[in-house]
C-alpha cells in the first residue's frame, strides 16, 4: 500500500524548477541541494513545464541539464516524480502548428500562451507528448533517484474544435447504440430536436440538458484517454508508481473516473485560515483528504500545498505561528504519507513569483517560512512510523460529479448560487465531522456495504443500479440519509415516473412523497421544530406526504404548515431518513450526532471539546495514532480518556493534552 516501495518515511519535499535558473545560475543550484537537507526534504516533482527546455527545437533534444540535476539527486539522497512536460507546449510547437491550440465555445482558436491550452486530440501535440514521455521513461527508468511519475499537471482541458466534437458524437454513438435509443434518451421531440444524423448534437444546445451533461462525461473521458496515452508511453519502460495531481472538487473532471489509473492520489491544497472560518476551511480540506484516501483505500501525497502565501487568495495573510504545522497534521491524520509544496524556491519572474514557497528571493535559510519548514521537516522522522498506517471509517458522505453537473444544467431551483450542491454537501459532512468520527467521502458507484450510515446530500441524478444498491444497503442494516432534490433524474438527466425521490423504488424506501419544492424568497420565514428547537429552513422546502414513514418534524409556516419536514423510515433491517428542507449546522450536527450514536458509531476519541479537531490512522499491529489540532487562537488544555505517548513533542507518555494557540501533535496508543 505505500506510495514508494521500500521507502518507510512521510515524502516531503515539492515542486522544483531548476530549468529556470540553468545555465546562468549554477550557483542556485548547489544552494538549492544545501537547503533541502536543512529543511528535511526527501521527494520532489521535477520537470513539469520543461518540455521546451528538453526538447529545444522539432526532434533536437537536450538531456544534459536533467542528467546532472538528477545524478545530483541520487547523490543527496533525493527522490525524483519525474513529471510528463504535456501541461504545457514549446514555443517551437505553437508557432509551428497553431492547430494544436484549443478552440474555444466561441469558436477562437486559443493561441500558444499559457498551460493547458492544446487540443488532446491534435495528432502533432499527441505524437509529440508520447514521444516526450517515452524518451524521458527509456532515459531514466532504471536512474537511482527515480521514485515515480508525475503525469502532466492539473489536467483541465476543454476545447471545442472539429476534431474534439467529432469525437464526442462518436462518443454518443458507443453510449447510446443508434439514433433511435439516443432520440429516446434524448427526449428529442421537444423543440423539434429530432436527430437523424449523430453530427446534429451540439454540446452548447441549451435546449438540451442531457446534451451538456454528455458532454461533461466526454470532457472526462477525452482527459481520461489522454492520461492513458501517457500512462502507456511511460509503461513502455517503467513500472515505477505513478499519478496526476487532481485539484479537490474542480468541477468539469470526475476525479473517480481517473482515480481508477492511478497507482496513488496526488491532491492540490490550498486552504486559507482567515478569522471565523478557521472550523469551516479545517472541514472542507478533511472532506478532501477523506476522498481521496477513499479513492483507492489507500494513502494518498499531497503534491502541492503553499508554505507560504498562495498569491492568488483574496487576502495574502501571513501565516500565524503553527498554523502550517496543523495544515500538514490535517493531512497527514486523514491518510496521506507525504507533504509536498509549491513551490520549493520562488522564481524571479511573471504568474508565479509572488506566490509562497519555502526558498524566499533572498536565498536564505532565515526567513520564518523556511524555519517553519525545516522545524516540521526535522520531526517527521519521529512520526515514520505513521506510514502505510489505514483508516477505519463507518459513516460517508456521498459527493457525485455526475449530479453536480446534471443538477447545474437543469433549468430550474434557481441559480447555482441558489443550488449549492457541493457547499451543501460540505456542510453535511461539517456537521458529521464535527463530532471527530472516522469518516469517507464515496461517489454513487462505490460500494456501499463498507458502511454502516450513508448520508447522500442533493444526489439529483441516480445512475442505473444505484436505487437498487440504495435499497439492497437499508435492507442489510444500514442508516440512509437523503435530502430534497434527491433522485429526480435518471442518468439521462429525464426526470423519474412515478414521483419524488426516484419514482417507486425510492418512494417506497423512504415511505415519503415529494410532491413539489418550495423555492424560498429571502423573506419568508419557514422552519421546524425537532427536539424543541426551532430550525430556520432557507432556500428549499419541499412538499412531502408520509407514506408509512414516521414523522419526525413538521413545517411551522405556509399553506403546507403541519407537512412532513423531517422523516424516517423502517426498511428492511435499516432506516431510510429524508431531510425535506435545507437547513443551517446546528441542526445538522445535532441530528447527526444523535443519529451517529443510534448507529453505533463512537468519536475517534470520547469527550473532545469543540475547540479541537481529531483524527485516527490504525497501525498493522493495531497502534493507533491520533492527530488533535487546535483550531482557536488559543491555548487549549484537554484531559486525555486515556494515557498516550507524545510521538511529535518526544515528551513520552502524557495524560493531559496542552496545545497553543493554533497548535496539533500526534499522539500513539499502543495495542492492549
Amino acid at each position: 500500500m505505500t506510495i514508494l516501495r521500500d521507502f518507510p518515511f512521510i515524502l516531503h519535499g515539492g515542486d522544483w524548477n531548476p530549468d529556470q535558473w540553468l545555465p546562468r545560475h549554477p550557483e542556485i543550484i548547489d544552494r538549492d541541494f544545501e537547503l533541502m537537507d536543512r529543511a528535511g526534504c526527501n521527494t520532489f516533482s521535477l520537470g513539469i513545464f520543461s518540455w521546451g527546455q528538453i526538447e529545444v527545437e522539432e526532434g533536437v533534444f537536450d538531456f544534459s541539464w536533467l542528467d546532472s540535476i538528477m545524478d545530483r539527486c541520487a547523490e543527496h539522497g533525493k527522490r525524483i516524480f519525474l513529471a510528463t512536460p504535456s501541461a504545457a507546449r514549446p514555443g517551437w510547437m505553437g508557432q509551428r502548428y497553431p492547430e494544436t491550440g484549443v478552440v474555444r465555445a466561441d469558436g477562437s482558436r486559443a493561441p500558444w500562451m499559457s498551460r493547458q491550452s492544446a487540443c488532446l486530440n491534435d495528432p502533432v501535440y499527441r505524437a509529440g507528448t508520447a514521444r516526450m514521455d517515452e524518451k524521458l521513461a527509456e532515459r531514466y527508468h532504471n536512474h537511482p533517484a527515480l521514485a515515480g511519475w508525475h503525469i502532466s499537471n492539473e489536467y483541465s482541458t476543454v476545447c471545442r474544435c472539429g476534431r474534439c466534437v467529432e469525437k464526442f458524437h462518436a462518443f454518443l454513438k458507443k453510449r447510446y447504440g443508434s439514433l433511435e435509443n439516443l432520440n429516446d434518451c434524448y427526449w428529442s421531440a421537444f423543440w423539434g430536436h429530432r436527430f437523424t444524423d449523430w453530427g446534429q448534437v451540439c454540446p452548447e444546445d441549451p435546449a438540451l440538458d442531457i446534451a451538456r451533461l454528455d458532454w461533461m462525461r466526454f470532457v472526462t473521458e477525452n482527459i481520461l484517454d489522454f492520461f492513458r496515452m501517457e500512462i502507456a508511453a511511460v509503461r513502455r519502460y517503467s513500472d515505477k508508481p505513478l499519478s496526476t495531481n487532481m485539484m479537490g472538487t474542480f468541477g468539469p473532471l470526475n476525479y473517480w473516473a481517473v482515480a481508477g489509473e492511478c497507482d496513488f492520489i496526488g491532491d492540490d491544497c490550498y486552504p486559507d485560515w482567515y478569522i471565523g472560518d478557521v472550523e469551516r476551511e479545517a472541514a472542507r480540506f478533511s472532506f478532501l483528504h477523506d476522498m481521496h484516501y477513499t479513492m483507492l483505500d489507500k494513502p494518498f501525497l499531497l503534491f502541492e500545498t503553499c508554505p507560504g502565501i498562495p498569491n492568488y487568495h483574496p487576502y495574502t495573510k501571513l501565516r500565524r505561528p503553527n498554523e502550517f504545522v496543523r495544515e500538514m497534521h490535517l493531512a497527514l491524520g486523514h491518510g496521506a504519507d507525504g507533504t509536498m509544496y509549491f513551490q520549493w524556491r520562488k522564481g524571479r519572474g511573471n504568474a508565479e513569483k509572488i506566490h509562497g514557497a519555502v526558498v524566499g528571493h533572498d536565498g536564505s535559510d532565515q526567513t520564518l517560512v523556511f524555519k517553519t519548514v525545516a522545524e516540521y521537516g526535522a520531526r517527521l522522522n519521529k512520526i515514520a512510523e505513521i506510514v502505510d498506517s489505514r483508516r477505519s471509517q463507518e459513516a460517508a458522505v456521498l459527493f457525485d460529479w455526475e449530479a453536480l453537473w446534471a443538477l447545474n444544467t437543469t433549468s430550474g431551483f434557481g441559480g447555482d448560487s441558489v443550488k449549492q450542491y457541493e457547499k451543501t454537501v460540505d456542510l453535511h459532512y461539517r456537521a458529521l465531522w464535527k463530532h471527530n468520527v472516522d469518516l469517507a467521502v464515496i461517489d454513487s458507484m462505490c460500494e456501499f456495504g463498507n458502511y454502516k450510515l450513508i448520508v447522500a446530500p442533493m444526489l439529483f441524478l441516480l445512475r442505473n443500479g444505484v436505487a437498487e444498491r440504495l435499497k439492497a444497503f437499508v435492507r442489510g442494516g444500514g442508516t440512509l440519509v437523503m435530502t430534497y432534490l434527491s433522485a429526480y433524474v435518471d442518468e439521462n438527466n429525464a426526470c423519474f415516473l412515478g414521483g419524488n425521490p426516484g419514482g417507486k423504488e425510492l418512494r417506497e424506501l423512504f415511505g415519503v412523497w415529494s410532491e413539489d419544492i418550495d423555492g424560498l424568497e429571502p423573506q419568508v420565514k419557514q422552519s421546524f421544530d425537532y427536539n424543541g428547537i426551532r430550525h430556520e429552513v432557507r432556500d428549499y422546502a419541499e412538499y412531502l406526504h408520509a407514506e408509512g414513514a414516521d414523522v419526525l418534524a413538521v413545517y411551522n409556516s405556509e399553506f403546507y404548515a403541519g407537512s412532513p419536514a423531517l422523516t424516517s423510515n423502517r426498511f428492511g433491517k435499516g432506516k431510510a431518513v429524508y431531510i425535506g428542507a435545507r437547513t443551517g449546522l446546528e441542526f445538522l450536527t445535532g441530528f447527526y450526532g444523535d443519529l451517529l450514536a443510534e448507529c453505533g458509531i463512537s468519536p475517534v476519541l470520547s469527550g473532545i471539546p469543540e475547540s479541537f479537531a481529531v483524527s485516527r490512522r490504525i497501525g498493522k499491529d493495531e497502534t493507533e495514532y491520533y492527530f488533535l489540532l487546535n483550531l482557536t487562537p488559543e491555548e487549549q488544555r484537554f484531559p486525555l480518556p486515556f494515557p498516550m505517548e507524545d510521538l511529535w513533542n518526544g515528551t513520552g507518555e502524557i495524560t493531559e493534552l496542552l496545545l497553543p494557540p493554533s497548535g496539533s501533535t500526534v499522539l500513539k496508543r499502543r495495542n492492549g
